[in-house]
This record gives structure tokens, sequence and C-alpha cells, in this order.
């Protein structure tokens, strides 16, 4: 997971490969969880050669290995909210190492907490790879999501509702919606050719179609990550696999989709990172840092990963390897949510990441 506060990035737990001479190591057993949080100083200039990454784990360190959550910026930027994903017990390896779904870590003590006792309202059932947002009203939006054995369950369920939890009453919310989006979480395979809007004032969904030029063929895709451009009408589609588990590059590795519906595919120049997947992407005014992630291939299986920082300047989409901000000042508050989610008919096959960013007042599903 990562957070952007100010002017670092947060990132905590993910999965590390277990090495091939490990006596741990085992053909069902590649990765072990993680429990490490640090940061990425983002306030001057770096080259990805050498990214200024500050280890905070010795305070820090997360109640568990966790991965597979999702995490917002809340509490007037000085709380980050961990929602859902793995909990493993790092000394005995059992899943669902503790009752909560929901972990805040506070950033000037550096500690985790839970939401505590005065927390009401309909709970948010156990689950991970979930399409998590919150808005200027500190509102978090929690879609779909799934359990499997990872999270101690022997039954493999995908989620299709939507949650919600204010952080300022500390109350949950069922929404039982109509019309909303078919079953999905980064397990649910599914084509980006409709587009579900959720509007947070109205709490209504709606549907649009996305068009593409007939010479791009977008391949269905998990793993891959979504910003919303400065522009703020522009969402960068990065990497993504066709297959969780082969890891089979998902081609174009680079989508622009417009909020109108429209996608294309430009070619981006600058030094190319290889493909990626289930790594982070964040944006800092004109730049998109992608950290991290699996690497993937045309013929898989593959089981690399990526330990790089990559840098790409969306004013132009140039993969570029120097780090130059500027002071912009604060961005404009905004009231419009957006979650992208896509579906072919109601036919789940098998995986996609759920994107989620701010733009107004609606949350849109890819």
């Amino acid at each position: 997971m990562a957070t952007l506060v100010n002017n670092e990035i947060y990132f905590m737990g993910g999965s590390k490969p277990i090495p091939k001479n490990s006596p741990v190591w085992t053909q069902n057993h590649q990765y072990s969880l993680s429990d490490e949080v640090f940061s990425l100083n983002i306030s001057s200039s770096f080259t990805v050669d050498l990214p200024p990454f500050t280890d905070l784990s010795d305070r820090s360190r997360m109640p568990f290995g966790s991965e597979k959550g999702t995490t917002v910026l809340g509490g007037n930027g000085q709380r980050i909210y961990l929602i859902g994903g793995v909990q493993q017990n790092m000394v005995t390896s059992d899943y669902n190492a503790t009752n909560s779904i929901l972990w805040i870590y506070t950033i000037n003590t550096q500690q985790w907490n839970t939401s505590g006792s005065g927390t009401h309202g309909t709970l948010l059932p156990r689950r991970r790879s979930t399409g998590t947002i919150i808005d200027s009203k500190n509102i978090i939006y929690i879609f779909g999501g799934k359990v499997e054995l990872d999270m101690g369950s022997s039954v493999f369920t995908i989620f299709d509702d939507l949650f919600t939890f204010d952080i300022n009453l500390l109350e949950w919310k069922n929404l039982s919606l109509p019309n909303h989006p078919s079953k999905r979480s980064n397990g649910t395979r599914l084509l980006m050719t409709e587009i579900y809007v959720f509007d947070t004032i109205q709490l209504t969904w709606s549907l649009k179609t996305a068009k593409s030029p007939d010479s791009v063929n977008i391949d269905p895709r998990v793993g891959h990550s979504a910003v919303l451009a400065p522009d703020n009408h522009t969402i960068v589609i990065f990497g993504g696999t066709q297959d969780g588990f082969a890891q089979i590059t998902a081609y174009p590795v680079f989508v622009l989709l417009n909020v109108k519906s429209e996608y294309s595919a430009p070619t981006p120049s600058g030094p190319i990172p290889p493909p990626l997947a289930f790594h982070t992407a964040t944006l800092y005014q004109s730049y998109m840092i992608v950290a991290f992630g699996n690497i993937t291939n045309d013929f898989g299986p593959s089981n690399n990963t990526s330990a790089y920082v990559y840098l790409m300047d969306l004013s132009n989409y140039t993969w570029v390897t120097q780090f130059a901000p500027t002071d912009f000042g604060k961005s404009p508050s905004t009231e419009l949510v957006i979650i992208i989610c896509s579906i072919f008919g109601l036919l789940i096959i098998g995986a996609i990441v759920l994107l989620c960013s701010i733009h107004r007042h609606e949350v849109i599903c890819m």
C-alpha cells in the first residue's frame, strides 16, 4: 500500500520473494508478507538510482504482515486508514491475525490502533482487494473485494456491495443500492469496456460505455494502477497482467482514459520501465511515481519482482530519471470521487484492480 502525505509517500506491507535457498521456500510458499513501514521523501530532487527512502519500521511496524489492503489519508491529514487486506501473524504465519477490519496509523506518533469502542453501525465483513476512496467529508467508500484461503476462508467469495465509514462519527453503513456493478475485486478479470459511476451526493449508480480507437485492442487485466492526471480529466492506467498467477503482460502497458469514457494508448518516450503488475502508482504535481511490483512477461509464469522507482512526467507522458518538484501550491479541493471498474456482461473470469481518485462528487468503477 502507498499513501501520499504532504511531501512523503508512506509504503506499508506487501509481499516479498523468499530466496530459493531458504529452508522455508517451497513451490507453494515463494513469498512472505511484510509488516514494514517506510517513506519516500519527495520534497526535493532525486534520481531514480538513489531514491531517498527512510525505514520507519522500528517505531511504525504494522501489527501483522499485510497485503492487498487499501489505504486512504484522513483525519485532517494526520492519519492513514488501512481497510481490510490479508493479516498474517508474523510468528505463527496464521491468517486473520486480528479481529479488526480497520486499522489506523497516526503519523505524528507513528503508532497503530483500531477505531475504538465507539465504532458502530453495519460493520464491513472481512475482505481484501477492495476499491476504496475517501471524500472531502471524511467518508470512506469501500466497494467489492473478496475472501479466500489467504484470509482463512475455505470458500471463495467475491462481493458487489458498497460500504461507507464516517471517520468523524465512527459509523459503518451498508448502502445496499440498486444498479450497482457486478461482483469484482483485484481477483476478478474483466474487460474495461463499461464504466460505472457512483454519485456521492445522490447516492446513485449510473453506467457509461468506454470507447477506444479501432486500432487499439485493450487487454483485460489485473494488478494495474490508475491515477487521475493533473488535467483533472485523464485517468492514467499503467501495467497489469492478463492473469494474476501466470503474470502475463497486459497490453497496451500504458493506457489513457478520458473521463468522457474514451480510451487511447499513446507510446511514452524516455527510458521505459519493465511491464509491472501489483505495483504502486502515486500522483505528485506532474509526476506519476511508480514503485515495486511484479515484472510480467509474454510467456509466464514469472516470479521476478522490482525494487525500483520509476517516474513519468504526465505533462508530456515521458519516463524520466530525475525528480524535480516545483512549488505549485495546494491543488483546489474537489467534491467528486472516482472509482473505475470494468465489466464484461456478468462474466467473472479472473481479476482487476479498482481505481480510486478524487474528481468532484462521483465514484467511477472500471
